[in-house]
């Protein structure tokens, strides 16, 4: 079989100089090279040699680098392949990736030893990719014994074949008689995140195949530490009988729901929450531990997609704080609770202000103190309530704009976040026109902000909604945009305006290189399409320089500004004008 303890690198590249000068630095660090002028050659060096690693260019005549990963994929899916992409080429560089490749470096190569730090880098990744084939080939007679055992059908999941919870009753009861585990039982309950919409968008069929894929990939973690079972619905449960294990194993799952479900025509990307409780400290039944396993799973989900929290004592307290806070937003509307802050999003061409976002703020008065928007803006989502807020938040903001532009600012773009719940709601098309008719705000300065996740949930229908937004002369922009590659099949489709690049990007510039190749795909892409480009989360020069060298087109951060209430938002703007002038 091949092993990358060979060392051995087969080099594709119809550059007969830069060809030489990658073999002649790798055989100097003692890599056994091998090399080919062009795909085709390469791909038949390729089955005669098994080489450890490929390292394969992009651009080249004949077969270019995306046919020689497809070739290299279909023979041996494990070995590594590095692409060398030009600098126009990165947005093609990451699709060649998405298809198989595991890395990419751009050339000119200056500094060979950024190429040995990439090479490196996917060789241990090899490594560990092979060692874990090998503890599943171990596991597997341990599953196989596993499964021979689970005869009655009260004790097998008839759709995943996993155990029930009737027989992991059984199984925790007996390890429990038996005291068979060092230290304490770990029960963790996964919850898929998205499953719900795969079945609204895709079919339950669909969703079916989500699950017995979930099911097949966890049954590689199980080990006689732990074991793997479904509660029903899109909940699994593994129980961890080695306290060294857990972390390990919130990491294996992460990783394992991480790779691209293939159930049909399109990839699907699948996430999952993980709620923790631990024997005998949080409970000394199945179904206590399960009971506090789902309060930890709840505390989970208030953080987001693909989170994880072990149940505490204080968790109960916590929860009936949300509880607090959910009735206490019930009536904060009509209490005049919230209020609206304002962003300066700056014009890199002007450095002037050219628009701002509108964000919500909750200060309740029963507490001293604002609630976080990370905090409150969940439960109004989970609870529905969102539509109502969210409306009110566009019609404040329009109200104010229209203020702003009576008393002689300057037509500044006003942006506001829809919420997924607001925006399936149905009828925001005719939500946004007859407040166009009551505000007299210009269609024009008005830009609705929308996630990458709300745009891939019913792509028909999105694209119809968004189409009567835009014909209404509203601006429509993607927030957040890079942190997933799923909408880029459809951005042509889509009437949109502009994309923000997502704060976690602009934070790493420009040292990262990563983030750099998303920044100019996004900047490429957004050219190709005449769509304006704002990088949001801007907090340095330094971060600042780089997105202007790139003819990024508006900036938004504390850099410039912090949200800022409306008189201090109109202060800053007659400032900002002064300044320029």
């Amino acid at each position: 079989m091949n092993s990358l303890e060979s060392r051995s690198i087969l080099i594709i590249d119809d550059d007969d100089a830069l060809r030489r000068s990658i073999v002649g630095y790798l055989e100097d660090t003692g890599f056994e090279v091998h090399q080919a002028r062009n795909g085709y050659e390469g791909i038949r060096k390729f089955e005669e040699l098994l080489p450890s690693l490929v390292l394969t260019d992009l651009m080249m005549p004949e077969l270019d680098g995306l046919g020689v990963v497809n070739a290299i994929r279909q023979h041996s899916p494990d070995t590594p392949i590095v692409v060398i992409s030009g600098n126009g080429s990165v947005g093609y560089a990451i699709e060649t990736m998405r298809q198989g490749a595991w890395d990419y470096i751009t050339k000119p190569i200056h500094d060979f030893s950024v190429l040995e730090e990439v090479i490196s880098t996917v060789t241990a990744r090899s490594e560990e990719a092979r060692a874990s084939r090998k503890r599943l080939e171990e596991l597997e007679r341990s599953v196989d014994e596993q499964t021979a055992q689970l005869q009655d059908a009260d004790l097998r999941d008839p759709l995943t074949g996993l155990p029930t919870r009737n027989h992991l009753q059984e199984l925790f009861t007996r390890a429990v008689k038996k005291n068979d585990f060092p230290g304490s039982l770990f029960v963790m309950l996964l919850d898929l995140d998205n499953l719900k919409s795969v079945n609204k968008t895709l079919g339950h069929a669909c969703g079916d195949r989500v699950l017995v894929e979930t099911a097949n990939r966890l049954l590689e973690l199980q080990t006689e530490q732990r074991v793997v079972g479904r509660l029903g619905a899109d909940q699994f449960i593994i129980m961890v009988v080695d306290c060294h294990e857990v972390h390990g194993c919130i990491t294996a799952v992460r990783q394992l729901l991480a790779i691209p479900y293939t159930t049909g025509p399109e990839e699907l990307f699948v996430t999952g929450c993980i709620g923790i409780s631990v024997f005998p400290h949080d409970g000394e039944s199945l179904d206590r531990l399960l009971q506090n396993a789902n309060a930890a799973l709840s505390q989970a989900k208030q953080l987001g997609t693909n989170k994880y929290a072990f149940y505490s004592r204080d968790l109960g307290e916590r929860l009936r704080e949300r509880m607090v806070r959910e009735s206490g937003l019930h009536r904060a509307l009509e209490r005049d609770e919230f209020f609206l802050e304002y962003q300066p999003k700056i014009a890199v061409q002007t450095g002037m202000v050219c628009g701002m976002e509108a964000l919500l703020r909750w200060q309740p008065t029963t507490q001293g103190s604002q609630v976080s928007p990370s905090e409150f803006i969940p439960i109004l989502e989970e609870t529905g309530m969102i539509v109502e807020v969210g409306n009110w938040v566009l019609e404040t903001a329009c109200r104010q704009h229209l203020l702003w532009q009576q008393q002689g600012m300057p037509p500044l773009t006003l942006s506001v976040n829809i919420s997924a719940v607001q925006f399936h709601a149905g009828n925001l098309p005719e939500t946004i026109a007859a407040l166009i008719q009551q505000t007299g705000i210009a269609p024009d300065c008005l830009c609705l902000e929308l996630t990458e996740s709300i745009v891939m949930q019913d792509i028909e229908q999105t694209v119809a909604s968004l189409h009567r937004l835009r014909e209404q002369g509203i601006k429509l922009s993607i927030d957040d945009f890079g942190t997933g590659y799923s909408s880029l099949n459809y951005l042509q489709r889509m009437p949109l305006t502009e994309l923000k690049i997502d704060r976690s990007f602009v934070m790493n510039l420009p040292q990262d290189t990563s983030a750099i190749a998303i920044v100019d795909s996004v900047l490429t892409l957004s050219k190709s399409l005449n769509l304006t480009v704002v990088a949001e989360g801007v907090e340095t020069p330094q971060q600042a320089a780089f997105l202007t060298a790139r003819q990024c087109h508006q900036l938004q951060g504390y850099l410039f500004s912090r949200p800022l209430g409306a008189a201090a938002f109109e202060a800053f703007v007659d400032f900002s004008c002064k300044t320029v002038r």
